[in-house]
This record gives structure tokens, sequence and C-alpha cells, in this order.
């Protein structure tokens, strides 16, 4: 099944901000096609540098000091189960330490679409 645009759907529905999907698609000199192109499934080392980047820039102001999502800040968006599952994500990737600068994002977006599309928590 093809997701069309699963960063930026997840990303707005759950965390909206103030750079809007057209924003950070041209920010990072993106169309929406090629985000589409770009499967939920697809290993973060696959991904092009723009569309990790572009997941950064459609959750930014949830990133704390440490460069980590902060969970304060996403405050109460989402449900319950998706905090656990986004609590989980922040588990798994929080402590990686050789990841770039888009990749910890695109990871953690990746990691709650999995769950939420699985209802399950993966590791």
């Amino acid at each position: 099944m093809k997701v069309v645009l699963w960063i930026c759907l997840i990303s707005m529905w759950q965390f909206p901000c103030c750079l809007g999907a057209q924003d950070c698609l041209k920010l990072h000199n993106l169309t929406s096609a090629e985000v589409e192109t770009v499967a939920p499934s697809t290993p973060v080392s696959e991904v092009p540098l723009a569309v990790k980047c572009y997941s950064r820039c459609m959750i930014d102001e949830y990133f704390g000091e440490d460069g980590k999502i902060d969970l304060q800040r996403v405050g109460s968006r989402g449900t319950e189960r998706e905090h656990t599952f986004l609590a989980h994500c922040k588990q798994q990737f929080d402590g990686v330490t050789d990841l770039d600068r888009c990749d910890y994002p695109y990871l953690m977006l990746q990691c709650l679409f999995t769950g939420k599309a699985s209802g399950t928590i993966v590791s």
C-alpha cells in the first residue's frame, strides 16, 4: 500500500508547527511528489537528505536544547497511545550518537508512523 506524504500527514496532524508543509518543501527544494516516493519503511540510509531534513523542519519546534524531541514541548497533542509510541521511539533513538542532524527526526517519525500503523510498539 502506497502511503502518501506520510511524514507530512503524521507531523501536521500530530505536531502542528510554525512552518507549514509548503514552507518546508520550499526550504529543502522538494516537491510533494518527491516526498511521496519515500515509503515509510525505507531505511534511513536510503532516504535523500532533503527528505530527512524536511521531516525535521516539520517538527522542529518540538526539539529541546539537546537536539532531541522534548515530550513537554509536544504537550497534549496526540492521544495517550501516541505518546506511548513516541516515548518508546525516544528510548530507541535518543541515545544513538552516530546520527546526522536530519536522521533523528526522520527515524522518530518513521518509528511513530510504524507504531501507529501496526498498533504495536516495534523495536
